[in-house]
This record gives structure tokens, sequence and C-alpha cells, in this order.
């Protein structure tokens, strides 16, 4: 009984099962298989009241109308991802039309941020600005420094370069 343990993990886990079912974004089989919950320990946490407050939690919170951006952007991933294999198949299959298999390995290459240049990923050189506005009759103040990225043993740190003039 796993899902049913009074620890803060189990407790965790719990939330966790209840987000995922307050999604709706697979089918209930699936998630209970994931979180390997058998039919009998389903049946306890159906009755578990504790276990009901966090699904109405997950719920209201997943359900909010603050929250239908991101609920949109998960559902389109999620209906993206399962759509992949079939996009694999495709690119793959040597009858469909080349200019299709282009325009698919296109996106799939921007999904995966591949042969995007390093201005627009992020890890080419940025700045960073600060404008503070003093009121209309003064001229605003800026300041910006210029910040580059260096990967050392697969972290990114930041150096910051003092900008000329400042």
């Amino acid at each position: 009984m796993l899902a049913l343990k009074a620890s803060s993990n189990g407790d965790v886990e719990l939330v966790k099962l209840a987000r995922e079912i307050a999604m709706d974004i697979q089918p209930l089989e699936i998630i209970l298989k994931n979180y390997s919950i058998t039919d009998q320990t389903w049946s306890e946490l159906q009755r578990n009241r504790h276990f009901q407050q966090l699904v109405a939690s997950e719920t209201e919170a997943w359900t909010a109308a603050l929250n239908t951006h991101e609920r949109v952007k998960l559902k389109a991933a999620s209906m993206m991802e399962e759509w992949l294999p079939e996009l694999n198949g495709r690119l793959h299959d040597v009858t469909e039309a080349l200019a299709a298999k282009i325009e698919g390995a296109k996106m799939l290459a921007k999904i995966a941020n591949m042969g995007i240049p390093d201005a627009l990923t992020g890890l080419g050189g940025e700045r960073f600005v600060v404008t503070i506005n003093l009121g209309p009759q003064t001229a605003p103040l800026e300041f910006t420094k210029d910040v580059t990225h260096k990967v050392i043993e697969h972290e990114v740190t930041n150096t910051v370069k003092p900008h000329e003039g400042n």
C-alpha cells in the first residue's frame, strides 16, 4: 500500500497521483499502472477522505480560470507526444511526399531546439537591461550588462562582463 503511507513521502506521492487524476491527460488505468496501484489499493484510495480532498483540491487548481493557458499547453504537449510515433513513421515512409517530410522534420527540429542559432536559444550573447523611470521631467536611467554563459562539466555558469562606459 505504497500510496496510503502516512509519511511525508507517501503524502507527496498521493498529491502527485491526485494531480495526474485531476489533469485527466492520460486514462485512469494508465495513471494507476504508472503508480503501481492495484485494484484493491485503488478501492481503498477511493474511500480515503484525505485522498478525496487532495483530488478535489487538485481538480479545483487545474480547472481554475487562471490556469487555462498552462492547461492548454500541457494538453497540447501530451497530444504532440502521442502523435510523434506517427510522424516518425511518415518521415520514413518512401511514399510520403518529400515536401511533407521536410515540413515534419522542420517541426521536429523546432521541438527539439535543433538548428536554432545560439542567440535564439539563449546560449549566445545576452544582455541584461534595467531601466529606471524617474518621471516625465527626467530622462530614464538605463543600465546594461552583457551576459555570457560558460558550460563547465554540464553546468551553465554565468559570467557578467561590465559594459564599456559604465
